[in-house]
């Protein structure tokens, strides 16, 4: 095999890996989990993206009035809403409204998924909800991914829409640094981590953190998870002005914050959020 055969085929899984780690909405039409089976009632929701394309979500009312307050649920890079609105399901039940979106190119969603398209459809989120269902201050959380966008995203739009908290849970600040990372963990690509830097780009990630001003931050990580590895939502935390919480998960995986052995996260939440003035 000549050194440029080999060279190709050593760059190919080097490529993937780090595509993978922004955007991989596999089978992205398909419905895997209706709200029903969980005796969840919701409003489908159409709504624009900056350049015009036709965007998805789901509201899920908060099953007591006057709700508490509304989350924007910014979710990861895998699947689509349909699978991710699972995670704070539970929060209709405990006062919360609720709003779940896809990017484009997720789900129904139209559009392609990019830094840019992705950036611009969780702030036209943020909009529409405060234009058309709550305009009181907004609880942000971003999970995996979607952390990285909500933190860049909020604090774009913090001094036009006002926000109670930032939530972001088993995620990372550098999209270079993760995809250094995740090309490391394998013999194949371990001598590509320099791709992880130079083929990813870091201009649509969280800028001057300093920006948040006083918006509370409460980083959450699992410290089991083999996604985003800890070390990355210990950089996040310690990067970040105050007020900020950091609440290291023993028992959690990526994406499993409040559920199996973390269902006592559920009420540590709730508690973070009833103290926030």
């Amino acid at each position: 095999m000549s050194w440029r055969k080999l060279h190709l085929l050593l760059m190919t899984p080097a490529l993937t890996a780090c595509m993978s780690v922004v955007y991989s909405p596999r089978v992205p039409r398909t419905k895997f989990y209706d709200p029903k089976q969980v005796e969840l009632s919701y409003e489908d929701v159409d709504f624009y993206n900056a350049d015009g394309t036709l965007l998805a979500g789901w509201w899920f009312d908060s099953k007591t009035k006057p709700a508490k307050g509304t989350v924007v649920f910014f979710h990861g890079n895998g699947e689509n809403l349909t699978t991710h609105f699972l995670s704070m399901s539970w929060l209709p039940a405990e006062g919360y409204n609720y709003f779940i979106f896809d990017y484009p190119g997720y789900g129904v969603s139209d559009g392609v998924p990019s830094p840019d398209t992705v950036l611009s459809s969780g702030k036209a989120a943020i909009q529409w909800v405060h234009d058309n269902k709550d305009s009181s201050p907004l609880i942000i959380y971003g999970q995996s991914l979607g952390g990285n966008i909500a933190h860049r995203a909020v604090l774009d739009m913090k001094d036009q829409i006002a926000i109670k908290a930032l939530i972001l849970d088993g995620t990372f600040l550098s999209y270079r640094s993760v995809g250094r990372d995740v090309l490391s963990r394998h013999w194949l690509t371990w001598l590509f981590q320099p791709l992880g830097w130079l083929l990813m780009s870091d201009t649509y990630a969280p800028k001057d953190l300093a920006r948040r001003g006083t918006i509370p931050l409460l980083v959450m990580h699992g410290q089991k998870d083999s996604v985003v590895m800890p070390k990355f939502g210990e950089q996040l935390y310690n990067e970040s002005p105050e007020p900020k919480t950091f609440w290291k998960i023993e028992k959690g995986h990526h994406g499993d914050s409040f559920w199996g052995d973390n269902k006592e996260y559920r009420q540590k939440l709730l508690d973070f959020l009833a103290g926030i003035h």
